[in-house]
């Protein structure tokens, strides 16, 4: 976690934390002066130190619930010399691995609520422009960021802030991703896919405010000059293999240096070295991500996958056999068992990258296509619903090789997945056994959801459950159905009983009309004869209707 800044930690040093002698005998070059203290009360208020590493925060019963970073950030303030450099690490509030687990609901994960509650500890985790204007307000205004993936725990990279900045040409989304972990699905009980949210964050600018957690150096004067965009460590593997790979502003140019982490150990394992090359940083996406885009899509087919893979072995023929046809039996130079997908970058000329290992020995087209097959299907986080779905390793494994010119029986299959585990095997200090049931066993995720997967599993209770679900819903939509259809016929009627009742009110209206026509001429007719003129009696214009 504090590689960036090892460099710095010179002359006198106080670590603060509830285990802080793990990291003095660990973490300092010798020479360097280091006092450790678990609260503080153990030192003398007059003493300075040349650096202040907050590994942990004063004790919260001892400056309030809610104010363990501010107050620490004070304290360790106090105990800088003059030009002194504070270093830090701490989770972040608004920590994009936080929301996919829940965790910023109050008391989950250790993580405070969004509403600015504390933790179970007391401590009220900061936002990154929280955490810069703290230590801006205690004086520390030149800073360096760091931000660890996947966790401040156990990092597998480290992006600088300007390793963040688009400007730079460089695109931390490739270490963000390939650090972010399980799936949902995998026991994992993430809420959504971290591998694709971060895409999309990287993408839109917001890595530094989500990312996990925060290590910052912090000064009242200017910090060294530093070009470092990003340190990758990677996954654990046997200490002779174990690597540091740094991406490194030259001017235009990013530099990708790789250097032994252990280099007083052999850089050689039965057989296998690691060649750790060094090499101009090549922009653009890994051909992998390609095909989990794809895959992704509900209706993708396994010809399109051969199609994605073929891309690939293009590639292959291309940089190591002067664009010759491959065959199983094609053989390779050993520095080859590197160009699998996830290492070939897209682009107007796909280029392969990161190409690190040599087995000592040629290797066959065979061995690279099993091996790159089986690291990019099993490596897809999900696979849409299609015609195909349901597979297993095996059975997809079966289907594209004889599609890409490459058909293996199963001794030839069986022989190239015993070769890529003992490749394994040496490679992580632990015995590695894929074989063809290995195979066989490996179903791979398909339908997104966990109930989707089951059913593709074949588990008889999730296919009873969807059956019964099925039969339940055609039940309920014949029964709407039904009631819709009695509702059109009510509808109907009644419209048809009005249309009969105003026709009625019509009839009776022209009826009354015509009495009233009749009386009159009646009356008009029985008093024309006695030569009565004049105003009808009063009983009668009220009866007709006339004015009074």
């Amino acid at each position: 976690m504090m590689r960036p800044f090892s460099s710095w930690l010179t002359g006198s040093l106080l670590v603060l934390g509830s285990k802080p002698h793990a990291y003095a005998r660990a973490g300092c070059a010798p020479g360097v002066s280091v006092v450790t203290t678990a609260d503080g009360n153990d030192l003398s208020a007059s003493v300075r130190f040349d650096a202040v590493l907050l590994l942990d925060f004063l004790p919260h019963h001892a400056v309030g619930a809610g104010r363990r970073l501010e107050a620490s950030i004070t304290w360790a303030r106090a105990r800088l010399r003059p030009g002194g450099r504070l270093i830090l690490a701490i989770d972040n509030a608004l920590s994009l691995n936080g929301f996919a687990h829940g965790a910023e609901a109050p008391g989950r994960g250790g993580f405070p609520s969004l509403e600015g509650s504390s933790g179970p500890n007391g401590l009220r985790l900061p936002t990154r422009v929280g955490l810069r204007r703290s230590l801006q307000t205690c004086g520390l205004i030149h800073q360096a960021w760091w931000f660890p993936f996947p966790d401040r725990a156990q990092p597998v990279s480290l992006v600088a802030e300007r390793g963040l900045a688009r400007q730079s040409g460089f695109d931390p989304g490739a270490l963000a991703i390939g650090a972010a972990g399980p799936e949902p699905g995998s026991g994992d009980e993430a809420l959504f896919s971290l591998r694709r949210a971060w895409r999309q964050v990287v993408d839109e600018g917001l890595a530094a405010d989500l990312a996990p957690a925060f290590l910052v150096a912090a000064s009242e004067e200017p910090l060294p000059q530093d070009d470092r965009l990003a340190i990758h460590i990677g996954l654990r593997r046997r200490p002779e293999f174990e690597r540091l790979v740094t991406f490194v502003a030259a001017g235009s140019q990013i530099h990708v240096r790789r250097t032994r982490r252990y280099p007083d150990l052999s850089p050689h394992v039965d057989g296998v070295a690691n060649l750790l090359p060094s090499e101009a940083y090549v922009p653009g996406p890994l051909w992998s991500s390609a095909l989990d885009a794809q895959l992704a899509r509900d209706g993708w087919c396994l010809d399109a996958v051969a199609a994605w893979a073929g891309t690939w072995l293009e590639a292959v023929s291309r940089s190591f056999v002067a664009g010759a046809a491959l065959k199983p039996e094609t053989i390779l130079p050993g520095s080859a068992l590197d160009a699998i997908p996830k290492n070939l970058v897209a682009g107007p000329i796909n280029t392969f990258i990161d190409l690190e290992w040599d087995l000592g020995a040629p290797l066959d087209q065979g061995h690279l296509a099993v091996r790159g097959l089986v690291n990019a299907l099993i490596d897809v986080p999900d696979w849409g619903r299609s015609g195909s779905s349901g597979l297993t390793l095996l059975d997809a494994l079966q289907a594209l090789l004889p599609r890409l010119g490459l058909a293996l029986d199963d001794a030839q299959l069986a022989d190239r997945l015993a070769r890529e585990s003992r490749f394994q095997s040496i490679v992580s200090g632990h015995a590695t056994e894929r074989g063809l049931g290995w195979a066989a066993a490996t179903r791979l995720p398909a339908g997104g959801s966990a109930e989707a997967r089951a059913v593709q599993a074949g588990s008889p209770r999730a296919i009873d459950d969807a059956a019964a679900e099925i039969a339940r819903l055609r039940e309920e939509n014949d029964a709407l159905r039904a009631a819709r259809a009695l509702d059109a016929a009510a509808h109907e009627a009644a419209g048809l009983e009005s249309v009969r009742r105003t026709d009625r009110v019509i009839a009776y209206a022209a009826e009354l009309h015509r009495a009233r026509d009749q009386l009159e001429a009646t009356l008009a007719a029985r008093l024309a004869p006695s030569g009565r003129v004049g105003r009808l009696p009063l009983r009668l214009r009220r009866l007709l209707g006339r004015p009074t």
